[in-house]
Formats: C-alpha cells, structure tokens, sequence
C-alpha cells in the first residue's frame, strides 16, 4: 500500500537542523511499523506531511539507503527494505562472527562497573517487557546490551562493522519481539544467560548463550515476515 492511500504518520517540522530531525522522523517510522517492510516511500507525499521541499526528503532517502533500511528500485522509487530469508541468516551470521568475537576480547576486560552497567540494561529490559513499555523503548533495551558488550571489547573496527548493519538489525529486532515469545519473561532471560557466564569468567558457557540466542531471533525474524509476505499476498489478491 503507498503512503497516500494512509493517514498521515508524520508530523510537520519547524526546526533549523531540517535534515537530521527529518531523517530521525522518517528512521523512527520505519524501525516502529509505521512504515512497513516492502511499502514504497514517495518523496513528495513525506515532503507534504512533513511541510518541507522535495529537495531533503530526496537527501534523507538516500541516507537511509545508506543506513539500509531503504531500497531505490530503478523507475519504481524508494522503498522500506523487505528482508528475504537470505538477508536474514546473512545479518544473523554476521553478528555471530562480530559478537563472538566480542565477548572473547571482552571477557578478560569487563570489569565491576561494566558488569553493573551490562546488568542494569538487561534489568531495565526486563521492566519494560514485563510492563510493555513500548516496542521501540524495548527493542532499543534489547540493542543497548549488545552494544554494550561489543564496546566493552575495546575494538573499534569491530564496533564499526557491528554498528554497520545497527539499522537493519534493530528493524530485524522490532519484527521478531512482534512474534509471540513463549513467556513473558523470555527476552531479559536470554540475556541474564550471556551475563551471568561473563560474570563467573565462564566463556563457552557465554557463547553458547549467546548462539542460543541469536538462532532464536533470527528464526522468529524469518517467520514473522514471512507471516507478513505471507498477509500483504493475500491482501493483493482480494
């Protein structure tokens, strides 16, 4: 469904740095659903809900593609990256390779304020899955870990590459928490299981949480957007 036949999801901006808090807006509605894997973003509908010309609407899309989370298909225009089950296991595998990678630098370096502060993301994780604290607020707790993990290895190429594909997997991340975990629990006990490991200096025991709970995410990831292939088929069809 393009973005004309939809209410309008943005909000007009009067601000002076125009194209980062366009480029905010636009990056929120992609990573909470707003805008949907696959639907197509026309540059003047965005620019005539937002109040602005065509001209940093068109700069922001192509940031985005940089980022990853937009597509430009020649003579179609600019489209919410739809994942295929191949984009997926690559984004999965590659954050196996960066994050285990991770925690074998970063276990000997963690210290008590590390673990506390590693600790506390995962507590607040928890709180706000147990309260449904909103399913940005969530994702971003879920990432922040992970994040966290990868800074406390103290390797800078490696933190690039993993906040290269930071936009595509925190989109992958809000489609999985969107899939039905088995209880509520679920997400901050997938990563007490990394923590407690690095805390006791127990490595294997921490990478096979940490596979654990990747293949988890990747696998929700793949069914629910085929789930969502799936739903957008049959719409088409009636």
């Amino acid at each position: 469904m393009d973005m004309e036949t939809q209410g309008t999801p943005l909000k007009p901006l009067n601000v002076l740095n125009l194209r980062s808090h366009i480029q905010e807006q636009l990056r929120t509605a992609i990573l909470n659903g707003t805008f949907k894997p696959g639907e197509r973003l026309v540059e003047s509908a965005i620019a005539d809900q937002l109040g602005v010309s065509r001209a940093p609407v068109r700069e922001v899309l192509s940031a985005l593609e940089r980022e990853g989370l937009v597509v430009n298909i020649s003579r179609r225009g600019n489209f919410v990256v739809d994942f295929t089950d191949k984009d997926i296991e690559e984004i999965y595998s590659l954050r196996r390779l960066l994050e285990l990678g991770a925690l074998e630098r970063a276990i000997e370096r963690l210290n008590e304020v590390d673990i506390s502060e590693i600790q506390s993301l995962v507590d607040q994780l928890g709180e706000l899955t147990a309260r449904q604290g909103g399913l940005d607020r969530i994702v971003g707790a879920d990432l922040m870990i992970h994040e966290r993990i990868c800074r406390a290895a103290d390797h800078g190429r490696l933190l690039q590459l993993w906040n290269s594909i930071r936009w595509q997997t925190q989109l992958l991340i809000g489609v999985t928490s969107r899939t039905t975990y088995d209880y509520p629990s679920q997400p901050r006990q997938n990563h007490q299981a990394i923590l407690d490991p690095l805390k006791n200096k127990d490595l294997a025991a921490a990478k096979v949480a940490l596979v654990a709970h990747l293949s988890d995410a990747e696998a929700r990831a793949c069914q629910a957007l085929r789930e969502a292939h799936a739903a957008r088929t049959a719409n088409a069809l009636r």
